[in-house]
């Protein structure tokens, strides 16, 4: 069987942004199954394994607006470091984090430490970035009647 319409393909995958540092979140395998067709895949990824079989591998570049997005500058912003609850624990070009009182985890690149302030970027790190999947076809088989019906709820907003 080959990916195509109403396939469910099951695929692992592993990313890296080109030409450049790879996030840790983003350096391990993932898997993933979807509908082909039917569901929310990269568009340069859907259209690479088309027609590929279990077991076959392909690489894709994929461009920033359909991976992390393009940088905006708006999210560079200066945060005082009374906001900041673990100041010591800033250092310039690290990722820093911490967790808000309501339980959300909160990330920034350190541009800049100055005397009361941090030059926070809440960009994601590959934002801006090209990235390079690296997948292989785990299985395929026929979309059943629920599989289509899930899909189709999903992508009207009841998934």
């Amino acid at each position: 069987m080959k990916v195509q319409n109403d396939t469910v393909v099951e695929i692992q995958y592993t990313l890296e942004v080109k030409d450049d540092y790879t996030p840790p979140e983003l350096s391990r395998v993932f898997k993933t199954e979807f509908l082909y067709g039917r569901e929310p895949v990269i568009p340069a990824l859907e259209k690479a394994i088309f027609q590929l079989s279990e077991g076959e591998e392909v690489e894709v570049y994929i461009p920033p607006e359909q991976g992390f997005g393009n940088r905006d500058e708006s999210l560079v912003t200066e945060v005082p470091l009374s906001e900041v609850t673990r100041p010591d624990a800033l250092k310039k070009g690290k990722l820093y984090e911490e967790v808000t009182l309501h339980g959300q985890p909160v990330r920034f690149m350190v541009k800049e430490i100055r005397k009361d302030s941090v030059v926070a970027d809440f960009n994601h790190p590959a934002a801006g970035k090209e990235l390079l999947i690296k997948a292989q076809i785990l299985s395929i088989r026929a979309a059943s009647a629920m599989d289509i019906l899930r899909a189709v709820n999903f992508n009207r907003g009841g998934g």
